[in-house]
């Protein structure tokens, strides 16, 4: 049995706990400018794109940051070398299924329920606007098959791999569980005070990202995040 000393000797210190959330601080602003990046380099090829095939072109184009968020999490995993969270994808259980079905729907209950009192403190916030993607889909039916593969194989995935597999990893070696998840989550809200702008985006997308972290954590499943966040995607964002 370890003693007090063994615990004190293996928990992170300040210097720790600080540099464990620079790195992670650091990942997320690398992320925004990546993001950023993304959208002057990918924007011609969607809107190419979207010259042969308009449909398809304009459900692309609300996804101009992913790639941005990918290539920093593929950056990293090379950089460490001995990190690979695709270790973490694997079937999801009982568990993992219901985070799946229920954190889109709990974020959106959650916001509908904020957005009427943010007017009390002299902020407001339209909420979403439009046919939702998933009617949107099933009015273009040839968008189903490509739009469904874009949302869940490839844009969803780029974006939790920074953010649930590599600034929640990042966190996890000098946070404990609660950190990881509420600091995690204020992080994935703070990239969208810089992508969306403003502080109803802070507020909204850091509650949605302490849902998905804790997702996370509780399965220790990167599918979970990656099907939760693209779920929502497609049940409540318009086209």
């Amino acid at each position: 049995m370890g003693t007090q000393t063994d615990a004190a000797r293996h928990s992170p210190g300040i210097r720790e706990l600080f540099q464990g959330t620079a790195g992670a601080v650091a990942l997320m602003l690398l992320g925004v400018v990546a993001g950023f990046a993304s959208i002057l380099v990918v924007s011609p090829l969607y809107g190419a794109v979207g010259t042969e095939w308009p449909a398809f072109g304009e459900l692309v184009n609300g996804y101009v940051v992913q790639p941005g968020f990918g290539l920093v999490a593929v950056g990293y995993i090379w950089w460490r070398g001995d990190y690979n969270p695709l270790d973490r994808v694997q079937t999801p259980s009982v568990e993992g299924l219901a985070w799946i079905g229920f954190a889109p729907i709990i974020y959106e209950l959650t916001a509908r329920a904020v957005t009427p009192l943010l007017p009390i403190i002299g902020l407001s916030h339209g909420g979403h606007s439009g046919t939702v993607k998933w009617r949107g889909l099933l009015n273009q039916p040839e968008l189903i098959v490509p739009g469904l593969v874009v949302m869940f194989l490839i844009m969803a995935p780029m974006e939790e791999l920074l953010y649930r597999g590599v600034v929640h990893d990042t966190l996890g070696r000098t946070m404990g569980s609660l950190g990881r998840v509420l600091v995690g989550g204020l992080l994935f809200g703070g990239m969208h005070l810089f992508i969306s702008g403003g502080l109803v985006s802070l507020l909204l997308t850091t509650i949605f990202g302490v849902l998905v972290a804790a997702s996370y954590e509780r399965t220790e499943n990167l599918v979970v995040p990656i099907m939760a966040h693209a779920g929502y995607w497609l049940l409540f964002t318009p086209m």
